[in-house]
């Protein structure tokens, strides 16, 4: 299958710190990939290189094979749904204001249609936000503001879903819920690329798992393998080990 997103030793500095050399892989359509690493690894900003906001120092990232700095930033709009690590919204937007955002890209001008209306309230009610969709964005509590702002992410529609940490400040069941979606929206063919530090959410419902160590790709393989080559948990820490639930599910226990 041709990749959707396709890295090409890319690197990227601030001044003369290094912080990532040396990266390369490619992403297809239907994957929901974990980007995992410690504290500083670097996977915010490879996420932001992903979704255009800087161009590599080196190398190249290219979509849909075309160089990603080819793109306008309104053909980046429809081809990509990127939600950074920390959003704090504090202008007065309501939640459906906000969630109407992301359908900005289709808009005629400042008009909006039936199907961008309908893509906002089937994105709210997938996210479990439609009851706040009055509300003042500014009077969410952090959890429910991150179901907002990932309705905002799934309503544009993207083929390119990056997300940085989008189960934080979730409850534990709407981390599940969280991913779930993810899940169905790579199953529709979407290529999905999620921030997570937790390791039994990426072993339980993403496809592969991608770690960053040393400003590089450390460890790159599907999880279905993950006790074939279980040392890739010392990246995290030498506290880890893999052990399996009685359904033969791979899952990281603390030791």
């Amino acid at each position: 299958m041709t990749p959707r997103l396709l890295l090409t030793d890319v690197g990227w500095r601030v001044g003369s710190q290094q912080i990532l050399e040396g990266v390369s892989f490619a992403a297809a359509p239907g994957e929901l990939i974990a980007l995992m690493g410690r504290n500083g690894a670097g996977k915010s900003t490879l996420l932001d290189l992903l979704a255009g906001m800087w161009q590599p120092c080196r190398g190249e990232v290219q979509l849909d094979d075309r160089p990603l700095h080819k793109w306008s930033s309104a053909e980046r709009a429809r081809k990509i749904g990127h939600l950074p690590q920390a959003i704090h919204p504090t202008a007065p937007f309501t939640v459906e204001q906000l969630v109407l955002m992301g359908r900005y890209p289709y808009a005629d001008q400042w008009f909006e249609s039936d199907a961008d209306r309908a893509a906002v309230t089937r994105a709210m009610a997938r996210c479990g936000c439609e009851h706040v969709r009055t509300r003042r964005v500014a009077t969410l509590s952090g959890g429910e503001r991150q179901r907002v702002l990932l309705a905002a992410c799934l309503a544009q529609d993207a083929g390119l879903l990056l997300l940085d940490e989008p189960a934080t400040f979730l409850d534990v069941d709407q981390q599940l819920h969280c991913f779930t979606l993810l899940r169905e929206e790579a199953a529709r063919g979407a290529t999905c690329i999620a921030v997570t530090h937790d390791i039994n959410l990426a072993l339980t419902f993403c496809s592969r798992v991608i770690v960053l160590s040393d400003r590089t790709i450390a460890h790159d393989a599907q999880t279905a393998g993950a006790l074939e080559h279980p040392e890739w948990l010392e990246l995290f820490s030498s506290r880890l080990q893999i052990t399996t639930t009685p359904e033969g599910q791979a899952w990281v226990c603390y030791r």
